[in-house]
This record gives C-alpha cells, structure tokens and sequence, in this order.
C-alpha cells in the first residue's frame, strides 16, 4: 500500500446521523409547524363531518361541501405568489415565517367564529368560512414545504424532516380529532372548535422558532430561468392562456358548490364529476404541462441565470416576465430533467393517494350513522378507535416508512406503501357487510379479549345518557383493530410519498414545484367525493370501499413502473461513473 493512500474514515452510520440532526431547530421547528398545518384539514374535511352528521345533513350535501377543500387540491395555482419569498410589511421576521405567521392567526380567528355559527341554519356562512380557512391551509402548507425544502441541507435532512412532518402532522390530527371529539360530546361543538383555535394561535411559535432559509436572507437580482430561452411573441399568449384556463376550472367548481349548497340542491353531484371532472383535470393539469413542454423542446431551452427585469423592460413585459417565472419555470424544469417520464410523475401524483383523499369526509358518516351499512358508534367510539388508536397507529406507520426509507431506499417503501394503502379499504368493505373476516381474525390472534375488555372499560367513561347496544365492546374492538391497521398503512404510504416527491423537487423551484405534486395527490380524490357522495346515498358504504380498492391498484402498477425507472436511471450513472 502507498504511504500516501487515504486511510479509510469511519462515518456515523446514517441512523446515528439523523438522531444527531434531531437537536437542530429546524427539526423542532418542522414538528410545530407540521402540527399547525394538521389542524385546519382535520377541523374542516374531517370534525365538521361529524357535527353536520349529527345535525342530519346527508353524505351528498356533505360531499359538496367538502369541495371547499379544493384549495389542497388547486393550491399550485398561488403557489407561483410564494416562489419568491417576499414578507409580510407588517411582520418582519422573514420571507418565510412572516407568512407562516400571518396564515396561523387567521386560521385561528376563523375557527373560533365558526364555533359559533350553527351549521344546521347557516350552512352558506359555514361554506364561506370553510372556504376560506382552506386557502389559508394550503397557502400555509406551500410555505411549510418551501421552507422545509429549503433549509435542508442534506438528502438525509429531506428524508427526516419528511418523516417528521408526517409525526407532527399526525400529532396535529390527534388534538383535531380524539380531544376535539371527546370535548364535543361533553362540552359542545363550539367548545371543541375554540380550543382548536387555541392551539393553532400557540403554534406561531414555531414560525418564530424556524430559521430562515439562507438562500432567502438576500436580495437578488438574477434568478434560474428559462425565459432567455422563449421569444416574447411566445411567451406571453402562453402565460394568458394558461391563465385563462386556471381560471375557468376555478370558475366551474365554484359555480357549482354556490349553486348546489344555495340555490339548486337537484344538482347531480355525480354529474358534475363525470362530464366536468375530467375537464378540470385538463385544464388545470395537462393543459399548463403541454404548454410548457411545447415552448421548451420548440425553443431548446435551457434554464440559465438571467436579469429579473431590464432597464426600460414595460409593465407588461414585466407582467409576463413574472407570471411565466413563476407559472412557466417550475413546469419546464420539471420536464427538462424528466423528460417524458414526467407523464409518470404526475400520473402517480394523481393516483397515488386517491383511496385516502376520497375517503376522508365519508369516514364519521360511516362511523355514526346507522343505515346504508354504517356502523351506528357514538362520538366517544370514534375518539377512541379513530383518534387515538388511529394516530398512534399513523405515528407508528410513519416511524417504520422512515426506518425502511433509511436502510432499504424510498421506492421498495413507495411501491409498498401502495400496496397496504389499497388492500386495506377491504377491511373497511368488511365491517359493512357483517365484519366477518375482522371477527375471525380477532378470534384466531387472540387479540378480542383485550380489545374487548378495553373497549368495556371505554363505555364506563361514555356520557350516562347515552344507551349502548348488548353487542357494543365487540362492535368497538372491531373498528379499533381495522382502523389501526388502515392507518398503519396510511402513516407508511404518506412518508413515502412525502419522501418520494421530495426527491422529485428542485430545491430551486420547491415552492411550486412540490405545490403542484402535493396539490395532484388530492385532486382526484377531492373531485371523486361529491360522486362518491350520491353513490353512497344511493347504494350504501360496501360498494364504495370496493370501487376505492380496485382504484388504489393503478397507483401500485405505476409504483413498479417508476421504481424500474430509477433503478435503471442509477445503474446507468454508475456504469458512466465506472467509464469515466
């Protein structure tokens, strides 16, 4: 051996490296601040679910206004707004946490004046602020990523800190969900919305406590950019057209939900998704990508350093110079580095979460009512078996996608992720049709005997004028079981998708970039709700979770695909690493 050769360094492995780096207080940050973005969904798409349950408001009208959650769905479309991270005048804390701040207090405002504004009689006002706190949610939720993205500094940060997003998340979901439902069957709905308030105004110090990206703590006056590449007289008729597209999906949707909750409640639900659903998803999604693709393989381009303005540059150049920045950049370089296969990426965004996204508003409907096969438990049944077995049981799941990501990579996770998250709408199929299968593996593991007598112990705690069904600690241990599976499941699929589009993302572009990605993963779902609402309406729970199940395996199907793909993609940069 030369006496020059580097002797080799011994490096912490990558398990002590993460424990090392969850000192850091960006990682204490990404906790609070994944708590803060929980709530707003949990309040809205999920709690308030169960208050208009037991005011008697249908699953169909239900379905409809859930369509407020369209803004987790559309949020790329204001994603461009936050690339750059300009701050709020008045709070002058950063880029960054000045807006996490600012969207943090409105939440909070907003959910203590809908504790009091009595669903049953104003269910336009209930719309309106729903509608509302989600623009603020997603709008919060795209500055979280940007920033999560942002101040990572490693693969590993990105991978840990996707992991405790979904921690803090699912932490969050625990106070929106299990307390919330506890207090509401004591205290009153206006209660269990007030002290959620409450803790999303405690959240702001986690903006406080977040450091601010460095890349933001500058000016600058160049930024990456494709517009060098794209002649005017092109740029600007694809930056109004695909504006106007934007704008014509945002338009139908809401026509819809205005007259469908305020002045047409004939309105087919089912309609609407199947003759205007598919219009939306091209407007909004396949339309901007083409466009995109077009003006980079027409033009060769080629992102390059470029002048945000130049001298004597008019209002309107600096208009499209803006827009296509923001709208047009992140778009192009996606397609620049994926080329065709970024028809896989989107095709498994859009697919990927679909059985979650879908059955998010149906679940207290299914859980409290007692006809069209659902299973009739009360307020305290659910807190339990949903919100505090179920987010353990998320948590959990979430730590194991993590630990699986760290020693054997994302993909073989990402594809089985897929896989659970499917198979397990079969255990909800189950429940509805008798829970014969969930029976007999209770009996076959032995696990009906504690979940019985915890269950037991459970209906002491209950409210004293509420009557319980003979059959009740059975029932209860059955729905605790399949929600704790259905959300180990769930907590494994979400870390790896989070991981999985993470990766995807350029840190440069992250604001729009993993916006659009994460805004994809709940489109389908969102759209297929009010379809989904009316089929429940019509033919019962049974076969929507079967529907639900044969549609989560096209996400599996793509899983494969992609996972061959970026194994070939790092055996070919090996062997050119090899060839030198």
């Amino acid at each position: 051996m030369s006496g020059n050769a580097a002797l080799p360094v011994n490096q912490p492995s990558r398990a002590a490296r993460a424990f090392r780096a969850l000192k850091d207080r960006r990682m204490a940050a990404m906790l609070i601040l994944a708590f803060a973005a929980s709530i707003p969904y949990g309040a809205i798409v999920g709690v308030l679910t169960a208050w208009l349950t037991q005011e008697g408001i249908d699953t169909d009208t239900i379905g409809v206004l859930s369509l407020v959650a369209i803004g987790y769905s559309f949020k790329y479309l204001w994603a461009p707004l936050f690339q750059t991270p300009h701050g709020v005048p008045f709070i002058r804390v950063g880029g960054r946490r000045s807006w996490l701040i600012l969207c943090q207090a409105s939440i909070a405002v907003l959910l203590a004046v809908l504790a009091f504004s009595n669903p049953p009689q104003n269910i336009g006002l209930v719309a309106l602020i729903c509608f509302v706190i989600l623009i603020l949610g997603p709008t919060h939720d795209i500055i979280l990523d940007a920033w999560r993205i942002e101040v990572a500094r490693s693969e590993e940060d990105k991978d840990l800190m996707s992991a405790l997003y979904q921690f803090g998340y699912k932490s969050g979901g625990f106070i929106s969900g299990f307390v919330a439902l506890l207090v509401a069957a004591r205290g009153g709905w206006s209660v269990a919305y007030v002290m959620m308030a409450g803790f999303v105004g405690l959240t702001v110090l986690g903006s406080l406590l977040a450091p601010e990206p460095e890349y933001n703590k500058h000016e600058h006056t160049t930024r990456l950019s494709f517009l060098p590449s794209v002649p005017g007289r092109e740029a600007a008729p694809a930056v109004a057209f695909v504006a106007a597209c934007w704008a014509t999906a945002f338009v139908m949707i809401a026509s819809f939900a205005v007259m469908r909750l305020g002045f047409n409640a004939d309105i087919s639900s089912r309609t609407f998704v199947s003759e205007q659903g598919p219009i939306i998803v091209i407007l909004t999604v396949i339309v901007p990508s083409v466009v995109a693709a077009v003006l980079l393989v027409r033009n060769k381009g080629e992102a390059v350093d470029a002048p945000l303005f130049s001298p004597g540059q008019s209002r309107s150049s600096k208009l499209v110079a803006t827009l296509f920045r923001a709208i047009f950049d992140p778009l192009m370089d996606l397609i620049y580095r994926l080329r065709w296969w970024t028809i896989l990426v989107l095709a498994l965004a859009l697919t990927y979460r679909f059985t979650d996204a879908v059955w998010g508003s149906f679940a207290y409907p299914f859980y409290l009512r007692s006809d069209l096969d659902a299973l009739g438990h009360t307020l305290d049944d659910v807190a339990i078996a949903s919100k505090f077995f179920g987010v353990i049981a998320t948590i959990l799941g979430s730590l194991i996608g993590a630990t699986l990501i760290a020693t054997i990579g994302r993909m073989p996770v990402f594809f089985v992720g897929g896989v659970v998250a499917a198979a397990t709408n079969l255990l909800y199929a189950d429940l509805a049709h008798g829970a014969h299968a969930v029976d007999a593996f209770l009996a076959v593991t032995h696990l009906d005997g504690p979940l019985i007598a915890f269950a037991d112990f459970a209906a002491k705690l209950q409210p004293q004028e509420i009557t319980l069904p003979a059959d009740h600690s059975q029932r209860l241990a059955r729905l605790m079981i399949t929600i704790f599976a259905e959300n180990i499941a769930g907590g494994f699929a979400l870390v790896a998708m989070t991981a999985y589009l993470t990766a995807v993302v350029n840190p440069r572009f992250a604001a729009v970039q993993y916006a659009l990605l994460a805004s994809l993963t709940m489109l389908i779902g969102t759209l297929g709700r009010p379809w989904l609402g009316a089929m429940i309406e019509s033919n019962g729970f049974y076969p929507v979770f079967i529907v639900t199940f044969w549609l989560g395996g096209v996400a599996v199907l793509l899983s494969i695909v992609e996972w061959w793909r970026q194994a070939r993609m790092a055996r070919l940069a090996r062997e050119g690493a090899a060839n030198g």
